[in-house]
């Protein structure tokens, strides 16, 4: 039986301390929030959230991984078979932040270890090895491409967001456009046949 009543229970406690976190993050300084806190507002045992996440940092990452990075891989398949443009996709990635600008304003206050930064560099990173497993090239310039363009699009989003996100999601997704996209059909044309 799909979805048991323990199941739910589980994913709904999950779900609680994410919108717990959520809400305040907003009101109160990532660094100074703590787990007690957190599970408080959610209304959940710190058991629960220890079966859930490591820490508060994880959340973040779970954040990304969910709001951001999965349906960003997703919709880049669907552009992908459709041909459809990269700067779509892109201003959706950014218009999606932008929407939510108070809440990814308040997580990029703090850099490093575990940071929204890291996160963001390490999904990135990912995304662009697979892209370009099928290129040919060497292991060592696959290697240095990803990291150029994972680290550069990474610094520059969190830029934006410590700015205040006062260029649009559509001239963002124009600067990718402009500095990026050229290079990236140049590496679909050499595919590994």
């Amino acid at each position: 039986m799909k979805g048991s009543l323990e199941e739910i229970d589980v994913q709904s406690a999950k779900d609680k301390l994410i919108l717990s976190f959520r809400q305040l993050v907003i009101i109160k300084e990532f660094e100074k929030l703590t787990v007690a806190e957190i599970c408080e507002k959610a209304n959940v045992s710190r058991k629960t959230f220890y079966t859930h996440f490591k820490d508060k940092n994880d959340i973040i990452e779970q954040i990304v991984l969910h709001s951001i990075s999965q349906p960003f891989k997703e919709m880049r398949m669907l552009y992908t078979l459709h041909d459809l443009p990269s700067t779509l996709l892109m201003e959706w990635l950014y218009q999606r932040i932008y929407e939510d600008k108070e809440f990814y304003a308040n997580i990029s206050s703090f850099t490093g270890q575990n940071s929204l930064q890291e996160f963001v560099l390490k999904h990135t990173t990912e995304m662009l090895e697979t892209i370009l497993e099928s290129v040919d090239m060497s292991e060592v310039d696959k290697e240095y491409t990803v990291y150029f363009y994972a680290a550069s699009h990474t610094l520059l989003l969190i830029k934006w967001i410590c700015d205040g996100m006062i260029v649009s999601p559509k001239k963002m997704a124009g600067f990718y456009d402009k500095w990026t996209i050229p290079i990236w059909q140049d590496f679909s044309q050499n595919k590994k046949r």
